[in-house]
């Protein structure tokens, strides 16, 4: 008996462990997170699950070097190659910095569109409309993320020059 609840377990862990989190608010303003957004709540966010780590190295590469990876460097500081390898690797990860940065900034928008507290004005007529703050707050985040986009496309022009 012990077991086959020990094997259920085990068995059920990597579903719960992969999947996607929501954080949502309640109608009463309650902020819960959750694996399913219920009914009538505003979904605030959305955590994606991440990759499963790699099991196995990659294969070293087979290929005999160029003449241009056989420049002759300065004693000590390295090989041409292995320079080269790691401008690849840093560009490789002011890519995926300046993805992540784009990610988020497109993120705080979307949940930034929403009127915040005192940012909707009354009107006359009985409607409402919304503030200059609102308006001043949406547009400082559309900058944020056409500075974020920016950098992205910095990345990999430099990334590519690197190639």
């Amino acid at each position: 008996m012990n077991r086959t609840v020990v094997a259920i377990c085990l068995a059920i862990a990597p579903l719960v462990a992969f999947a996607t989190i929501y954080k949502v608010r309640m109608p009463d303003g309650t902020i819960l997170f959750t694996d399913s957004p219920p009914a009538g709540a505003k979904i605030l966010e959305e955590r994606q699950p991440l990759p499963p780590p790699a099991t196995t190295a990659p294969a070293p590469r087979a290929t005999p070097p160029r003449a241009a990876d056989k420049a002759v460097s300065a004693p000590g500081s390295g090989s041409a190659t292995t320079q080269g390898a790691q401008a690849i690797d840093a560009a490789m990860a002011e890519v995926s910095e300046a993805e992540r940065e784009f990610a988020v900034a497109k993120r705080r928008l979307e949940t930034g569109r929403e009127p915040l507290p005192g940012e909707r004005l009354g009107t006359v007529s009985g409607r409402s409309r919304l503030s200059p703050e609102y308006e001043r707050r949406i547009a400082d985040l559309e900058r944020e993320v056409a500075a974020a986009e920016a950098r992205v496309k910095r990345a990999y022009e430099a990334r590519n020059a690197l190639r």
